[in-house]
């Protein structure tokens, strides 16, 4: 029956006025994600990693939307970012500036993502649609395919979830290498 105060909590609630650190040498590509709650998510997710720059592809959802605005808890207006009708024009680009590309998808011809080493080059991570995950066209331009191994029914994260997870292993590589 008692109502918790906040002396109760012991999380830190204030943000830092600055980084802590420079962007990393890593972009997300963001194919038709719907889901403005989600791509909220990605956009914090993002600027807490460091992630350089979010291309947002096809009909992803974008900042002027109230959900994605709400579900980013700011970091909107504090995250690079553009958008790009095809993604395959953006991963091209991203190529032709050497970049290595890695889809994340439930795949046949995935590698786990636990075991895999990250090269040491700028890195972008591709990740497409819940329902329909990454078209075809757009895996076959890049440098490998990825999933994170799940042991339950499901075979997959939320998108977010998994793009967290993802974002996490690349910088944890980027900072033991």
């Amino acid at each position: 029956g008692r109502g918790v105060t906040d002396p109760d909590i012991a999380a830190r609630s204030d943000d830092r006025d600055e980084a802590l650190a420079a962007t990393l040498p890593l972009v997300l590509v963001i194919d038709n994600l719907r889901s403005a709650f989600n791509v909220g998510s990605i956009f914090r997710i993002a600027e807490c990693f460091g992630i350089a720059h979010l291309y947002l592809c096809g009909y992803t959802a974008t900042p002027e939307q109230d959900k994605l605005k709400k579900a980013s808890m700011g970091t909107d207006a504090l995250q690079a970012w553009s958008w790009s009708p095809h993604a395959s024009e953006c991963i091209k680009r991203l190529k032709r500036d050497g970049y290595r590309i890695y889809a994340f998808e439930t795949s046949d011809s995935a590698k786990s993502l636990q075991g895999f080493e990250f090269p040491t080059e700028p890195t972008a991570l591709v990740f497409g649609n819940e329902r329909f995950g990454i078209e075809g066209n757009l895996m076959e331009l890049c440098d490998g395919v990825l999933e994170i191994p799940c042991q339950g029914r499901k075979n997959s994260l939320n998108v977010a979830v998994s793009l967290g997870v993802a974002c996490y292993e690349w910088r944890r590589q980027w900072f033991l290498g």
